[in-house]
């Protein structure tokens, strides 16, 4: 195994003309002694914030090393602390050491930050250069030095775990705001003799990174969250399965955001010396195999064939409340729970954009008397159940887009299609009359309970102009085929999306 081309230090052990009376005597203040001189090797990179070649070939000026020196074997160690320079000098703050007199060799360590203890701990916030590097524990030693005349040569090797993190704004998603690395135990203890590293510990906590930046943690295994990405769309979360990340290695992750969660992956490994392997995790489409865009001949969008979150163009799919994007999804075209649903019941107190009543609404509201008012009128991507679960440029449809749907459409009642019971839409527009899409009569649901089994209905993205605690959706019966109403936003409806 290769060691880490990370930093090379050379510290310059000088022979003192003054003889020791005791071994462990390790400095001489007699002005015609040479002092020991550091110097270390340099690599051509700018450093800029958070950035992912700090430490990796220099220090930055005025970073302070410590380095211990005793007579071999003895273990007594005398500390010195030295500070780096812009020209790759090492100069002692204080105290210079010697050779002891006599034959006796010593062994020499160094390590960095200086300020490293018995218990080191990484910092939370390593979004700066300052706690990114005082983060990144570095050690070097050499045993049984003889008296010479040329540098003794300090090989400086990280360990911690370092990660580069480089994420991407895919689709639907416009900026990433913050990227954190999850699940992390801080603490080592740390033998400033040896540098022997013990087992990570502490509580689980939170890295705040830079994006494009990296950020240094303690040798672990960590099995579930890894990354937290918050993006101008919502939060996006990068998992493992039980990875081992090793101390002196870096792991590089090149990922990109679309408006879906993040797949995972176990496969990630690298080692400085000897390159990196990058992982480029592949987002899994959440949209079902039989998924369609009908062309009924709108000039920009198509309709799906199906419900969000059904498997057949005959199941009701989910039920969402307005704005939120997770629903109770049932078994084909029954009331039937299907498994892992999280909402259960649609009611105020359990609405995701309001405060616990009809009159205080947090998003999407014009009207005082009902809420915070933001003026928002249109769902955004980030509350559009259709965008969120299928991505891609699915999309809830407008109010306009179902009344061109109603105007530009035949509608019959098919009480059996298929035996569903349900509406059969089909193009009026000259060269798509053979396209047709089937909407499913499948009721809603209110607190906990299935109402309707002779209706359907189903959202739109707009706001009720009447009242913001009411969004405008559409109905379906026999009696009035397509029927655009105001319903409360908390009650759960069926939803068909568009693409453009």
């Amino acid at each position: 195994m290769k060691t880490p081309k990370i930093l090379f230090a050379a510290v310059s052990i000088m022979v003192s003309a003054i003889v020791f009376a005791a071994c462990t005597q390790l400095e001489n203040p007699m002005k015609s002694d040479v002092p020991v001189s550091l110097s270390y090797s340099t690599v051509e990179a700018a450093e800029t914030k958070a950035a992912q070649n700090l430490n990796e070939g220099t220090f930055a000026s005025g970073e302070s090393v410590k380095v211990r020196i005793s007579n071999t074997g003895v273990g007594e160690w005398t500390d010195y602390t030295f500070t780096t320079g812009s020209a790759g000098a090492l100069s002692p703050a204080s105290t210079v050491p010697y050779y002891p007199a006599g034959e006796q060799n010593i062994d020499i360590v160094a390590y960095y930050p200086a300020t490293a203890g018995a218990s080191f701990s990484v910092a939370a916030d390593q979004t700066t250069d300052a706690n990114y590097k005082a983060s990144d524990l570095m050690f070097a030693s050499v045993t049984n030095q003889a008296k010479q005349e040329a540098a003794v040569a300090l090989a400086f090797t990280h360990k911690m775990v370092k990660l580069k993190v480089n994420i991407t704004a895919g689709s639907g998603v416009s900026s990433i705001t913050s990227v954190s690395i999850l699940n992390v135990k801080p603490t080592v203890t740390f033998d400033q003799a040896t540098g022997a590293v013990g087992s990570a510990s502490g509580d689980a906590t939170t890295i705040a990174m830079s994006n494009n930046g990296a950020a240094v943690i303690p040798a672990q295994t960590i099995n579930g969250n890894l990354l937290s990405i918050v993006t101008d769309k919502g939060t996006a979360t990068y998992s493992v399965a039980d990875k081992a990340f090793a101390a002196g290695r870096l792991y590089t992750l090149n990922i990109t955001v679309n408006l879906r969660a993040v797949g995972a992956t176990t496969e990630i490994s690298g080692w400085t010396s000897e390159g990196t392997v990058t992982v480029n995790p592949v987002v899994t489409s959440k949209t079902p195999a039989g998924l369609e865009a009908v062309d009924l001949g709108h000039p920009n969008i198509k309709w799906a064939n199906m419900n969000v979150g059904a498997e057949d163009v005959t199941d009701y799919g989910t039920y969402f409340a307005w704005g939120e994007t997770t629903g109770y999804t049932v078994v084909g075209h029954t009331t039937t729970a299907a498994a892992g649903n999280v909402k259960t019941t649609y009611d105020w107190p359990n609405y995701a954009l309001c405060k616990g009543t009809p009159y205080t609404m947090n998003k999407y509201c014009n009207n005082e008397s009902f809420g915070y008012v933001d003026n928002k009128t249109e769902l955004e991507r980030v509350h559009d159940a259709a965008s969120v679960n299928w991505g891609g440029t699915w999309r809830m449809p407008t109010v306009a887009e179902w009344t061109w749907l109603k105007n530009n459409c035949d509608w019959s009642w098919q009480v059996d299609y298929n035996g569903v019971m349900g509406i059969l839409a089909r193009s009026k527009i000259d060269g798509f009359t053979d396209k047709t899409i089937f909407l499913p009569i499948s009721g809603h649901r209110s607190n906990t309970s299935f109402s309707g089994t002779t209706f359907g209905r189903y959202w739109t993205s707009s706001l009720s102009i009447y009242t913001s605690n009411c969004a405008q959706g559409v109905d379906l019966s026999s009696g009035d085929l397509c029927a655009m109403s105001d319903s409360e936003r908390r009650l759960g409806f069926c939803v068909r999306a568009v693409t453009e």
